[in-house]
């Protein structure tokens, strides 16, 4: 049985086929709806003989799969062969042709047989041609879409940059991405990997020698605001982990001979406090409550930086949405089950933004040398009853169940309040000014991308 489809690119077809050999290029790749692990890798990226060792889960069960590179031909097409996994036989070839002056097509073609014979085949291949069109679909619009970008800074330096919280659910994508467009990336980690650079906000240590030669530095480390109840010891982890943790960082790289011309630190639309129904851009003043006065001490230490950088950018993110981690994969079982709803009344405005235009926002900000506070929301916000039937239909299940904001108060404490029955219907002028193009600016189809409807 054979599968096969096209997609044309921006650019040309050796371009193409360097970015699929690029590091990130297999993880920008990989379906958010599918929990896909890499276990282990020989060899190099693309290279003839090399070999990738995947867990695949679905429905609970997990599944090894092994792929392994069996012929390149550089600039024209490489095939993968499977090793070990779920299939009898599976063979894609990944060709590039030129296509005019400036495009070049891509031709994703498998070759594959399902076990069990003319059965197997009989009572499966519906549901895998299904399965692929709806991954390769998703494939060609990543690919796509960041060879778009490629492209458009092809005769930009790359950069090196370092990012805090880099293994976290939004910190791991955006360096995936960053690699993949050529950039080189380290991680401010407390538990470093090779070529990581360590600290330790909570004792005040960082390994300040190994902070020089960074051209941007991505600060995006902090707790999860939502991890457990607020109470006051909660409330003072989460503020040191914040704004102590950011100090120290900025003290270091203030310390370093040679500074970065890009300091980019997250904060929130918690900068706005509840305000009802009333448009937040980023010229709005500070609001009330602890996230508001959070965010307030998150930024001025960032803003001390100002001195030094070129480029100070803070980032106002609202409810990231990706299948694979966040808000949204911890909703998901409930509203599959026929058990999700609004959260509280219901009416209280919700600004999100798709994992996609977070990433692509971040990028064109340090891209085009931007300075400033920008709300990261989508242009469209919704309430929190809007979101919940729009998850429902696009999962094709009812969401009439409601939280009641009480049972909310009981479990989260003070979060409740402030991070979910709270209103802010914050706007990005400042990003739409600045040239930024949204891909997903509909919940709706932001949803569907990334589940995979």
């Amino acid at each position: 049985m054979q599968f096969r489809r096209e997609v044309v690119l921006p650019c040309s077809a050796r371009e193409a086929f360097e970015w699929h050999a690029r590091e990130g290029a297999f993880e920008r790749l990989a379906p958010p709806w599918d929990r896909l692990e890499i276990l282990s890798r020989s060899g190099n990226g693309i290279d003839e003989g090399s070999t990738i060792r995947l867990k695949l889960r679905k429905l609970g069960i997990s599944k090894e799969w092994i792929a392994k590179i069996s012929e390149r031909l550089d600039g024209v097409y490489f095939k993968d062969i499977q090793v070990k996994g779920p299939f009898a036989k599976w063979e894609h070839t990944h060709s590039f042709e030129e296509s005019g002056s400036s495009n070049a097509v891509l031709a994703d073609e498998i070759e594959y047989a399902l076990p069990g014979g003319p059965i197997g085949s009989w009572l499966g291949n519906d549901r895998v041609r299904s399965e692929l069109e709806r991954v390769f679909r998703y494939r060609h619009e990543i690919t796509k879409s960041d060879l778009t970008l490629w492209d458009r800074y092809r005769n930009r330096k790359r950069l090196n940059i370092l990012i805090s919280g880099g293994h976290g659910f939004i910190g791991s994508r955006l360096s995936v991405f960053l690699r993949s467009q050529g950039h080189t990336v380290a991680v401010l980690s407390r538990t470093p990997k090779t070529g990581d650079v360590g600290w330790d906000p909570s004792s005040g240590s960082i390994s300040r020698d190994q902070l020089e030669g960074f051209d941007a530095v991505i600060h995006l480390a902090g707790e999860n605001l939502a991890s457990g109840r607020w109470n006051a010891q909660r409330k003072e982890r989460l503020w040191k982990s914040r704004v102590d943790g950011t100090k120290l960082l900025v003290q270091a790289l203030g310390q370093v001979k040679r500074r970065p011309s890009a300091f980019i630190s997250a904060s929130g639309i918690g900068y706005y406090g509840d305000s009802g129904d009333h448009v937040a851009r980023e010229t709005e003043p500070l609001g009330e409550g602890f996230l508001a006065e959070l965010c307030q001490a998150w930024e001025s230490e960032a803003l001390v930086l100002e001195s030094y950088v070129e480029n100070v950018i803070r980032l106002r993110t609202g409810v990231v949405l990706d299948a694979r981690g966040g808000a949204l994969a911890k909703m998901l079982l409930p509203f599959k089950l026929g058990l999700g709803g609004a959260l509280g009344v219901g009416t209280q405005w919700m600004p999100w933004i798709a994992l996609e235009d977070w990433i692509g926002s971040v990028y064109h900000l340090l891209m085009e040398e931007k300075t400033g506070p920008f709300n990261l929301v989508a242009p469209n916000p919704v309430t929190s009853r809007e979101f919940a039937r729009t998850l429902g239909a696009v999962l094709s299940r009812p969401a009439f169940m409601d939280v009641p904001a009480p049972v909310l108060r009981l479990v989260l404490g003070e979060f409740a309040d402030e991070g979910l029955l709270s209103s802010c219907r914050a706007y990005p002028s400042a990003l739409e000014s600045s040239g930024y193009q949204f891909r997903h600016p509909d919940i709706g189809d932001a949803l569907r991308i990334t589940l995979g409807r």
